[in-house]
């Protein structure tokens, strides 16, 4: 009576190439199970911590929503809020990270401002325009926003000076990237040490 031989095992390596086993050395077929095990279970874990933050925001927004609605309050905020136990024993902090980007329309403002400053190059020193040139200054191809932002504290009446704002204004845009959450336990110094779970990547 015949028998059908097992069919052996092959391993794929970086090339998408198939391997037979036999080719393959004990050493790497330990260290390919042993990966494999570990990184099965990371990604069980990270599915699982995916879950609970999922969980906990939904039921603290619940919460929240709650006593903004018991006390006739209105919310005007952007989601931040804290939540304790009775015994202040534990708490957690719910926070919103509000990202601001700029469209194009940054490059016809920055070609008003510059208009101007061309205009008034001989009543002025080159002061201004090294506050100008610093805002628009780029880190790895981005624009440093807080750095734009910053136009708008000058105390400056020209009219194009204020077009180039009003530009400067429009290509701005808000959203909100990412909520974090921390989660804090009381020691018996009264101090607050986070509870490690890293949410931000979530």
């Amino acid at each position: 009576m015949n028998t059908k031989s097992k069919k052996e095992r092959k391993y794929v390596d970086a090339n998408g190439v198939e391997i037979p086993a036999k080719y393959v050395s004990k050493l790497d077929k330990e260290r390919d199970r042993l990966v494999r095990k570990y990184a099965a279970k990371a990604v069980i874990l990270s599915r699982k911590l995916e879950e609970y933050k999922y969980e906990l925001l939904e039921e603290c927004d619940k919460h929240y929503q709650n006593m903004l609605d018991e006390n006739n309050i209105k919310s005007a905020g952007k989601g931040n809020y804290t939540l304790t136990t009775f015994d202040k024993s534990y708490k957690i902090e719910i926070s919103v990270q509000e990202n601001i980007s700029c469209d194009d329309t940054i490059i016809i403002a920055q070609a008003k401002l510059n208009e101007y400053l061309d205009l008034i190059t001989k009543n002025t020193t080159d002061d201004l325009r090294q506050i100008v040139n610093s805002a628009f200054q780029t880190r790895k191809g981005q624009l440093d926003v807080k750095r734009i932002i910053s136009l708008f504290r000058l105390n400056i009446n020209h009219p194009l000076w204020k077009e180039a704002m009003e530009l400067l204004k429009k290509s701005l845009s808000r959203n909100i990237s990412k909520r974090y959450v921390k989660i804090w336990e009381r020691q018996p110094d009264g101090s607050y040490k986070g509870i490690t779970l890293n949410f931000s990547s979530l």
